[in-house]
């Protein structure tokens, strides 16, 4: 008898900021190991970025569409413009008329359409329940079933987010931490389903040898490498180390912090504003920007301490997997996620967010403790491997795509 064929499932990534978020990675990790028997994988991105070679390394069936930009009178040349702020409300009114349908009713009727055509079962949207809402129509339009990721702690949601994802068939919560704030929030409409994100530790394979990237970053062997994975933004809390570090080189002198992450145009202000931090506290020979790098996991070997510091709730904090992957010890801020990912005194430390004298202070005793930083990077792996493997992420996936699909029949 011959095999059903494999269900068409379409992932829409919406980030267009330039980076590569965590949500990238997560989706990579997903489209690569989905059961191809049962599962065919249709991803669509928004922008051209760094990893879409490693989509196509993986086999996934990958696009990158233009989307539809917001349309502003204010856009138009100035005489015209000038001419219709006599009617402004007016102007305004049909603005924002014309913007529904090219943002949201064409695309909805385009996107209905092509999965029609591609014989889509299953759109999963991979951001958020504020974002994708032509997809989430546009699977309705074509009976197809939706989910979303839902990979913030927002501080609230959108009428249409509410309107939408009380129409969705599930909405997976990277945590409890994501989920508590929807419930919380008005956005539980008894769909919610959590799924920690995953990693396999055999992913994180080493390009370059520790001591090989030390001697590039020009660092002695026996230096304290403090480091900190994550696109630099304000939230993320970049400063908060840097403060950090300036009280940390008072016991270790020849301390080294290596901050690895892009910049968004958006966060060149911030940026900036961490070089004048260093240059203020004299700690350029102490702090390095590597900017973007792929493989961060040459970085994470390097170090010897990880810090995770957002200063706001942290949805996940994928790097923290990252580092166990590779047997380092975490110090992460309290809030959101990480308390879920990091045990306290067992694979790691937390700190109040934003708090560089209590964050110095974890740096300095896995500093000069270094087997303790040792037990708490095995401890790390092997929960990495019990609670958050990729196979128990791809497991809890699969079944929720066997029940909405059970759910339609």
């Amino acid at each position: 008898m011959k095999p059903d064929p494999p269900v068409e499932v379409l992932y829409c990534e919406n980030n267009v900021d330039g980076t590569i978020g965590g949500s990238y990675y997560s989706l990579l990790y997903l489209v690569k190991n989905l059961d191809r028997q049962r599962y065919h994988p249709i991803v669509i991105f928004y922008t051209e970025h760094a990893l879409l070679p490693a989509y196509q390394e993986a086999g996934v069936e990958t696009y990158v569409w233009e989307k539809a930009k917001t349309f502003t009178f204010g856009s138009l040349n100035h005489r015209f413009w000038r001419w219709l702020r006599p009617i402004r409300p007016i102007a305004l009114l049909l603005q924002k008329a014309l913007n529904f349908v090219h943002e949201f009713l064409v695309p909805a009727v385009v996107r209905a359409w092509y999965i029609k055509r591609k014989g889509v079962k299953i759109v999963h949207l991979n951001n958020s329940i504020l974002y994708n809402h032509d997809w989430m129509f546009a699977a309705k339009l074509a009976g197809a079933r939706c989910v979303t990721h839902e990979r913030g702690i927002n501080d609230r949601f959108t009428a249409s987010a509410k309107y939408f994802g009380k129409r969705l068939d599930a909405v997976i919560c990277i945590s409890e931490a994501v989920r508590r704030n929807m419930h919380d929030r008005g956005a539980d409409f008894g769909n919610l389903v959590v799924v920690h994100n995953g990693l396999d530790p055999d992913s994180m394979k080493m390009k370059i040898r520790p001591d090989a990237l030390r001697a590039v970053y020009e660092i002695e062997p026996e230096t304290v490498v403090v480091g900190m994975v994550g696109n630099i933004k304000s939230w993320k809390g970049q400063d908060t180390v840097v403060r950090a570090i300036d009280r940390v080189r008072r016991a270790f002198p020849s301390v080294r912090c290596v901050l690895v992450g892009d910049t968004s145009p958006s966060d060149k202000d911030y940026e900036r504003s961490l070089h004048e931090l260093v240059a203020s506290l004299g700690l350029e020979k102490h702090v390095i920007f590597t900017g973007f790098q792929r493989h961060v996991g040459d970085f994470l070997m390097m170090f010897d301490v990880v810090v995770h510091a957002s200063v706001l709730p942290e949805p996940f904090g994928r790097v923290i997997l990252e580092a166990m992957a590779c047997k380092k010890p975490v110090i992460g801020a309290r809030a959101g996620a990480i308390p879920e990912i990091v045990e306290e005194g067992k694979t790691g430390l937390t700190f109040p967010p934003g708090d560089a004298e209590c964050l110095a202070e974890a740096i300095m005793m896995l500093a000069g403790d270094r087997e303790k930083g040792q037990r708490f990077g095995e401890n790390g792996f092997n929960r990495l491997v019990n609670e958050f493997h990729i196979a128990r992420n791809i497991e809890a996936t699969q079944r929720l795509y066997e029940r909405i699909l059970g759910a339609a029949s």
